[in-house]
């Protein structure tokens, strides 16, 4: 792998996975200022492996039937957050009261379960929930994008997921293995699958695309001063089979607390929100399915404009279409000639 594309993927590692998959990197990006619901948009739902149109009521019907269901989004996409924010008011509405609902986030490590807790017990605000969970340093984006939607699930008594990786423990491996770990540490870990051809193959794309695109838009943090920059030897390039340790921590990580918890709630049914690069069939999806759960989709939100490029090589059970007016299309196009 090319220094300048290690470089761009050890920003990926080291921030946790915080940007877009593929395309142009985005832009520091806020909620809209009218809330999450004034990213609305009309939207169909499409069955991602035949392109065909589904029935929204029957789309509904068929994620009421799953354990899991995976939304994905690019972070700073305000239409998809919307998306996710329109499912889970669709799936909390029509549960059985007997049937337990859990909200996974990929936004909160797991060291924060806690804090989600007290949110979702109504002990502390969101602003307490930012500054105990670290959002900002670990996450680095708009509360806004997410907050519409944990307060829908908690009104409808859901539990709240802390489901990712503790970030102290992927920056150890990424610069110094699985084997650095202390067994305090490994025991943090779940059970890793790092022989997924299928996985590996997306992956290599994914670095490979990042030669001219960047996947993520966070960078990575700046290493510590050394005492005398002269006597300091430059840091050591992580290995490509580093970077992919990570990838599938992350996303064994988010499989495992969710398939735990449906296991701990036989009718339970948990939606889990995470990137795109995350949520789909040979991620999260295929992760929670070797854990004995088998009821498990995958939906990946796509503006109209973008949609063919799902539809060509899907990796989702659905497509979630949000389909953009004409003069929001050609804004989106004035806007994307305008950068650098």
């Amino acid at each position: 792998m090319p220094t300048h594309r290690v470089l761009c993927a050890l920003a990926v590692v080291l921030a946790g996975c915080a940007g877009r998959y593929g395309g142009k990197p985005a832009a520091k990006a806020k909620a809209p200022k009218g809330g999450l619901e004034a990213a609305a948009l009309p939207y169909q739902i499409v069955d991602a492996r035949t392109g065909r149109q589904v029935e929204t009521a029957q789309f509904y019907t068929q994620l009421g039937q799953q354990r899991a269901v995976c939304i994905g989004e690019d972070h700073s996409n305000p239409h998809h957050h919307w998306a996710q924010l329109e499912i889970v008011k669709h799936l909390t509405t029509a549960k059985p009261a007997n049937e337990r609902f859990a909200l996974g986030l990929e936004m909160i490590q797991r060291p924060f379960q806690g804090v989600l807790d007290d949110y979702a017990a109504k002990r502390i605000d969101a602003t307490a929930l930012q500054a105990r969970s670290g959002w900002e340093e670990r996450w680095n984006f708009d509360f806004g994008f997410y907050g519409p939607t944990l307060d829908v699930a908690v009104a409808a008594g859901a539990q709240l997921l802390a489901l990712n990786a503790a970030r102290e423990l992927t920056k150890k491996v990424v610069r110094k293995g699985l084997d650095s770990l202390t067994p305090e540490e490994r025991a943090q870990i779940p059970e890793l699958n790092l022989a997924d051809a299928k996985h590996r193959a997306w992956f290599d794309a994914l670095m490979d695309s990042m030669g001219g695109t960047s996947a993520h838009s966070k960078q990575p943090e700046p290493e510590a001063p050394a005492e005398s920059p002269h006597d300091a030897p430059p840091p050591a390039m992580p290995s490509a089979d580093a970077i992919y340790t990570v990838q599938v921590i992350w996303d064994e990580s988010m499989a495992d607390g969710a398939a735990k918890w449906l296991a701990a709630n036989p009718t339970g049914h948990v939606v889990i929100l995470a990137g795109n690069g995350h949520c789909h069939d040979s991620a999260i999806v295929a992760r929670i399915k070797r854990r004995g759960i088998p009821q498990v989709v995958s939906i990946r939100p796509v503006l109209d404009t973008d949609s063919s490029e799902v539809l060509a090589q899907p990796i989702n059970d659905y497509a979630f279409v949000l389909v953009v007016p004409a003069d929001m299309k050609a804004k989106m196009k004035a806007d994307e000639e305008a950068q650098p």
